[in-house]
């Protein structure tokens, strides 16, 4: 009578790759399915190619706070100067005369204002919802009209994690106060 002992998840040996038998079956069908995936991109003229297992970002820290908004206003001004920056938009909308460099500043500027009454109040769950939202619609407004200047694009994997699009605000606040260099950004 031989006595076998039925393989499961736990009790499978571990090969020298690290993976399971049966790991490494699936890990085989799903190279087979990237490798057709790469290759109809590639007749297709698609730039972009996928890796099994996909890479993983590291987290996007972004500048601290301290250092993004050093010399920034305090936040009553900041709060009237978007208040200024938005009535100007407005009027700019209604004569037809709007500027999207105009909207991105306001958007940027409402954003890192939210984001600094969030990090005013780090225990206020509104708070931390509204500078999430505002930083995504300032990555929404970048992505589309092609704006951010930082390292990280707005569509970048590392400003899609967790604590990312606020980081991706304090990234283009050190970037919209940095003055760009004769001849960047044409």
């Amino acid at each position: 009578m031989s006595t076998h002992t039925m393989l499961t998840p736990k009790t499978e040996p571990v090969g020298a790759d690290g993976f399971t038998l049966r790991e490494r079956a699936w890990k085989r069908e799903a190279d087979k399915h990237v490798q057709a995936l790469n290759a109809l991109l590639a007749e297709r003229g698609a730039a972009i190619r996928f890796a099994f297992p996909a890479p993983v970002a590291l987290p996007f820290e972004g500048p601290l706070p301290d250092e993004a908004y050093a010399g920034a206003p305090l936040l009553v001004d900041e709060l009237e100067d978007v208040l200024q920056l938005s009535a100007a938009l407005l009027q700019a909308v209604r004569t037809g005369a709007e500027d999207t460099a105009d909207e991105r500043v306001l958007l940027l500027r409402r954003a890192a204002l939210a984001d600094r009454l969030a990090l005013a109040a780090p225990h206020d769950s509104t708070a931390q919802h509204r500078a999430i939202r505002a930083a995504h619609v300032l990555m929404t407004f970048d992505v589309v009209h092609h704006t951010g200047r930082g390292p990280y694009g707005a569509d970048s994997i590392e400003a899609d994690g967790a604590g990312g699009p606020r980081a991706y605000v304090r990234q283009e606040y050190v970037s919209w106060h940095v003055p760009l260099a004769p001849g960047e950004g044409i």
